[in-house]
């Protein structure tokens, strides 16, 4: 819902008026007597609200608040209030449109006393509050209007601005009265409600409502990929494989749909299947040094040492390049590929700066206890030995 676009509509929209130029003397002047006026001055009444809906329709404003200013001498609100609280509330827009937020409400307020009941009142203070950042205001103006209207396709803008305020379950709440209202068939709302599910964790439930346009031409593949990330949220790896492989078919291309693929097999201790996924992330997708990382874990569990130290000091280099933090792992797994390929030196330097950095102090005593032991270090080899037992 575009609360521009409704807003305007508001501010364009005129009443019926009681005084219509040719009509007979003997009606006009009843309609006067309705509203507590002279036969001449409901006529410029009318005249004037005619001319101030005019130039707000031509966005003139500063000519609309004149007329407006006319009528409000002219318009009675304990004879009419429906036309006075309409006066105060176009008044209101304009001080919207001129960002004079809290005259705007002043306006507003002098309305609902009228007319409390006016639901478009409720949309503008909707508006009024959005632009203030009183996120919470407006949720509960907006949804007094949608009580007074009935008009659940609001619902959606509820969400939005429940998201919008850090409220993920109210705004799932609301967005699923909006899908209850937009109806069965309107799949783009359906499969938005099914996001709202997987954003708040609850990932079976989303599963299974991806799972309803799993064969569908335009959301297959994306259903899939959701379907996918759920079931490894899940713990599931097989099918998140399966279905993350079933959107690779259908010709997916989300960012992170190999690397994500890559971590099941990585977890499932595929490190074949996960290497090739990471290199083709490498290949296709932004991730960032994480896929270079998990690549070099893959080859060193497949005994390719050289490749696994390329990528080791790869993530190094960009790390120091980029000026970023190394995590402690990435010294750790290097120090036992440079262990296993014989580079004793810079293994202990490796698996110092874990010791050190105090990252699984067993291991690393235990790691480094080995390259002391190579080294002919028998003193610091029995010394990180005691350590392995003590941590």
């Amino acid at each position: 819902m575009n609360m521009k676009k409704i807003f305007a509509v508001i501010l364009a929209a005129g009443l019926l008026l009681t005084a219509v130029p040719g009509v007979a003397e003997d009606t006009l002047n009843a309609d006067a007597a309705t509203l507590g006026l002279t036969a001449a001055d409901s006529q410029k009444l009318d005249v004037c609200y005619t001319l101030a809906m005019n130039a707000i329709n031509a966005e003139d404003y500063d000519t609309a608040k004149e007329y407006l200013n006319i009528c409000f001498v002219y318009c009675n609100p304990q004879a009419n209030p429906t036309m006075y609280a309409d006066l105060l509330m176009k008044r209101a827009c304009i001080d919207v449109i001129e960002q004079k937020y809290d005259m705007a409400l002043l306006q507003l307020d002098a309305a609902l006393r009228i007319q409390p009941d006016m639901p478009d009142v409720y949309l503008v203070r909707t508006q009024v509050y959005s632009a203030q950042g009183a996120l919470s205001d407006a949720i509960e103006n907006l949804e007094k209007y949608i009580s007074l209207t009935d008009d659940a396709t609001l619902y959606e803008t509820v969400a939005l601005l429940q998201e919008a305020n850090g409220n993920a379950i109210a705004a799932q709440e609301a967005y699923d009265k909006f899908a209850a209202a937009a109806g069965e068939d309107n799949k783009d709302v359906l499969f938005n409600a099914a996001l709202y599910r997987m954003q708040n964790g609850m990932y079976a439930d989303a599963a299974e409502a991806f799972q309803a346009f799993a064969e569908d031409e335009v959301y297959g593949a994306g259903a899939l990929f959701n379907i996918g990330a759920c079931k490894m949220n899940l713990g599931d790896l097989t099918g998140a494989i399966e279905s993350f492989t079933a959107c690779a078919e259908k010709g997916g291309t989300f960012e992170g749909l190999y690397y994500n693929r890559g971590l099941c097999y990585l977890l499932s201790e595929n490190w074949e299947k996960a290497a090739e996924d990471f290199t083709k992330s490498i290949e296709t997708e932004n991730i960032g040094d994480d896929v270079i990382y998990n690549l070099g874990i893959c080859k060193m569990q497949q005994e390719d040492y050289e490749a696994a130290l390329a990528n080791f000091n790869e993530v190094v280099t960009r790390a120091e390049a980029d000026g970023a933090e190394l995590n402690d792992a990435v010294f750790f797994f290097r120090g036992v590929t440079n262990a296993a390929l014989g580079n004793l030196q810079e293994a202990l330097a490796d698996l110092t700066i874990c010791v050190d950095h105090g990252y699984e102090l067993a291991q690393s005593y235990y790691q480094r206890a080995q390259v002391y032991a190579a080294l002919g270090d028998t003193e610091n080899q029995q010394k990180d030995l005691e350590n392995f037992i003590k941590y």
